[in-house]
């Protein structure tokens, strides 16, 4: 009986991790790319010089200017997971898809080593439906490289300050930490909310001062040391586009974090109840819950610090990495409370609900690459004309339906056109950058019309483009 019980919680934590699996490769499938993934995928080039990343890494787009905020390790990390897998977007995807795929198996461990339980499934299953979570899982961004360091860093913090291990893992520990603050500036906030929790829970935890003082100056020198050039270079930035407001104090991400208004005021008000109804406990314990949430209102502290005093940095993806720590930490408090299983159940129900609908409703309306694509190979005409930066064209061009296709792109400002018949793309006031409000079709996009040698044939009304095929006037 103890054996098929065994069996049958591994069968359990099997089938949750599966469905996050499956539920972020589906979303994977269906998915295009927008601009912030445009100028990644340029930077990430496996094709060119590590010097030409750094050049293009620092702003060079070829024909315009625009720098990169996000850390260089990820980006050289993805380049040379691309040389080996091939330079297309869906490359790209799958290497964010690992790591969110791997992190439902940290927050599994870490929600064990919270409970002290042997079996402790509701987070891991909350984390796993997720919107959000799911939803960065394909991004070409660092966030799921993010949360992947940021949860194996955590979990090793509390292996480290509940035994005593060998040299080995402190190594391994500091390694960890190196990589994840490399992986994004804001994973600082992790570090100075460890630094707390050790000063306030030295005496009852009976934690060496001396020994993590070592540690923890070891890991920030080699983080300077390693990120001195992007340090210096992104600290001279006085502005954002991330502005403070008044709205954030209403619902601090978690509108963001899970996806609805509906069900991020349901986690706030229950995680606001399991902090007030268990302050005492919830500030000074042995409890080692209370690592994730002084991780979690550091996290809040510093970057509301940071946005008053520097640079507006309040946005949700800046601090995803405190997402399955506030999943995690709700799921551990509900247990000891009244009706904590029935909780439990809404919870799941109203995520699945949440994740259910708004599935394919991400806030970032993308341009339909696919279906741009799909429309030029069926039309038989494979020759692409361009009229935009080297990035969009970039982008375009290592699409992998597009080069399955044998689509040809040429690009008008650097190349003539001896072509009979193509089709014409233009990128046209796309809704990620202005919305869904109607506005004049830009100049660009007439260029073609503008010039008597060709004429128009077809024009197909597309989200984001303009498409239009046109012949030669012979």
């Amino acid at each position: 009986m103890n054996n098929f019980f065994i069996k049958s919680n591994f069968a359990k934590i099997a089938i949750i991790i599966t469905l996050s699996i499956l539920l972020r490769i589906y979303y994977f499938y269906y998915l295009d790319s927008w601009f912030d993934e445009w100028n990644m995928l340029y930077t990430v080039d496996p094709n060119i010089s590590n010097q030409e990343t750094w050049k293009r890494f620092f702003g060079d787009r070829g024909d315009n200017f625009l720098p990169e905020y996000y850390p260089p390790l990820n980006a050289f990390v993805l380049k040379y997971f691309l040389k080996f897998t091939g330079y297309y977007t869906e490359s790209a995807r799958i290497y964010s898809l690992i790591w969110g795929c791997l992190s439902t198996v940290l927050v599994y461990i870490l929600s064990v080593s919270i409970s002290k339980q042997r079996h402790d499934f509701l987070a891991t299953f909350l984390f796993s439906i997720n919107l959000f979570l799911i939803w960065q899982s394909s991004e070409i961004r660092p966030h799921a490289f993010v949360v992947f360091f940021s949860l194996l860093n955590i979990i090793l913090f509390v292996k480290l300050i509940n035994k005593k291990l060998n040299i080995f893992f402190i190594l391994f520990y500091i390694t960890t930490s190196v990589l994840m603050l490399s992986s994004w500036p804001f994973a600082l906030c992790i570090y100075f909310g460890k630094t707390l929790y050790i000063s306030i829970h030295r005496n009852i935890k009976k934690i060496s001062l001396i020994k993590f003082f070592l540690i923890f100056l070891i890991i920030l020198i080699l983080y300077i040391l390693i990120n001195y050039e992007y340090l210096i270079y992104h600290l001279q930035r006085d502005d954002h586009y991330t502005k403070l407001k008044l709205t954030f104090f209403v619902n601090y991400h978690f509108r963001s974090f899970f996806a609805s208004i509906f069900l991020g005021a349901i986690f706030l008000i229950l995680f606001a109840i399991l902090f007030i109804k268990y302050i005492k406990k919830n500030i000074y314990s042995k409890d080692d819950s209370n690592i994730l949430f002084y991780i979690i209102i550091s996290s809040y502290f510093l970057t509301t610090l940071y946005s008053i005093f520097k640079a507006g940095v309040i946005s949700p993806k800046y601090v995803i990495f405190i997402l399955p720590l506030i999943i995690i930490w709700i799921s551990y408090k509900i247990k000891n409370i009244k009706y904590g299983l029935a909780i439990s159940y809404i919870l799941i129900f109203f995520n699945l609900v949440n994740t259910s609908y708004l599935f394919f409703k991400s806030p970032i309306d993308r341009p339909p690459f696919k279906k741009l694509i799909n429309i030029i190979t069926k039309s038989g005409t494979l020759n692409v004309v361009t009229n935009d930066n080297m990035v969009f064209n970039n982008a375009l061009k290592i699409n992998k339906t597009f080069s399955q296709n044998k689509l040809v792109l040429i690009d008008i400002k650097s190349q003539t056109i001896t072509e009979k018949e193509f089709w014409f793309v233009c990128l046209n006031n796309a809704r990620f950058e202005f919305g869904n409000a109607v506005l004049p079709t830009r100049k660009e996009c007439k260029i073609i019309n503008n010039n008597k040698q060709f004429v128009e044939i077809e024009n197909i009304e597309i989200n984001d483009f303009m498409l239009k095929r046109f012949i030669k006037n012979d």
